[in-house]
């Protein structure tokens, strides 16, 4: 009889291993693996920015779409594209080219507005 209590505590022993070991295997896949709950969290954070990306470039579509539908059908905004883009004039206009200013913070710059708030 002893040797059945025994063998009853050796497969006890062995079966506690093996969960032992099944769990510890699990928990490390679980939290450090490639596919671990951090990882999944990862790839849904990618998977929103890549939504967020398509919805844009979906809106720079639709808006190409309606530019190229009037270039090929309307000549106002034909003409009106050539001379805001390419700085084209008519016979007998002068055309006047300013660049854009940067915004320095100086006492010379200062409008009265400005010298009034202080």
């Amino acid at each position: 009889m002893k040797k059945t209590v025994s063998l009853s505590f050796f497969w006890r022993t062995l079966f506690l291993g093996f969960a032992l070991l099944l769990n510890v295997t699990l928990g490390y896949r679980l939290f450090f693996s490639e596919q671990s709950f951090f990882a999944w969290q990862g790839v849904q954070r990618h998977f929103s920015n890549m939504q967020q990306q398509l919805l844009d470039i979906q809106q720079k579509l639709t808006f190409l779409s309606e530019e190229i539908r009037l270039l090929q059908s309307n000549n106002d905004y034909i003409e009106r594209a050539v001379r805001e883009r390419l700085n084209y004039v008519r016979e007998n206009e002068i055309l006047y080219v300013f660049e854009k200013k940067q915004l320095v913070n100086s006492i010379w710059t200062e409008t009265e507005e400005d010298l009034q708030n202080e």
